[in-house]
């Protein structure tokens, strides 16, 4: 059996722990051969919290400011992106054959990296993981269990600080 990566889906926060997720990820894509897509997904504000300021401020007013708000937020987390990427490909000691595709969505994260690694057909998805503690996971889970439970594509976890200098 023959292992093939043609595109990989690297899922990214702006913590400062997951450019060493990208640079994992822009080192499989170099030796692959592969296309590597770099998203990041940016959180909704909560429907009660819309409700109301929409009460406040006027239903039409707040869609118009919160379309205004998103486009400005995702315009500047894809040039942080394009910055963050340029430095890590840099650090990698292969070359690209492609250069990484951005895209920054808004929604919530699990689901939106499983409906863009479908659009994408990806062959792998690479996540990092935060330690947060067992508290935390036990009552809310986290994005990459969530992926890993639902998925049927290979996914690739790591964590904190790897690839790191020591």
């Amino acid at each position: 059996m023959s292992i093939q990566i043609k595109n990989i889906l690297v899922a990214k926060d702006m913590s400062k722990e997951s450019s060493n997720v990208i640079r994992y990820a822009l080192s499989l894509g170099a030796k692959f051969h592969a296309q590597v897509h770099v998203l990041h997904v940016m959180p909704t504000v909560d429907p009660s919290v819309l409700n109301m300021v929409a009460l406040t401020m006027g239903a039409d007013k707040l869609a118009k400011l919160n379309a205004q708000n998103e486009a400005e937020l995702a315009g500047k987390t894809r040039e942080q992106l394009q910055k963050i990427i340029q430095d890590e490909a840099e650090l990698v000691n292969e070359e690209l054959v492609h250069p990484p595709k951005i895209e920054v969505h808004h929604g919530d994260p699990a689901p939106m990296i499983l409906k863009v690694a479908d659009r994408l057909d990806v062959d792998l998805i690479v996540l990092g993981s935060h330690s947060k503690g067992k508290l935390h996971y036990a009552f809310l889970g986290s994005v990459a269990e969530k992926i890993l439970r639902k998925t049927h594509r290979a996914v690739t976890i790591l964590p904190p600080h790897v690839g790191e200098e020591k």
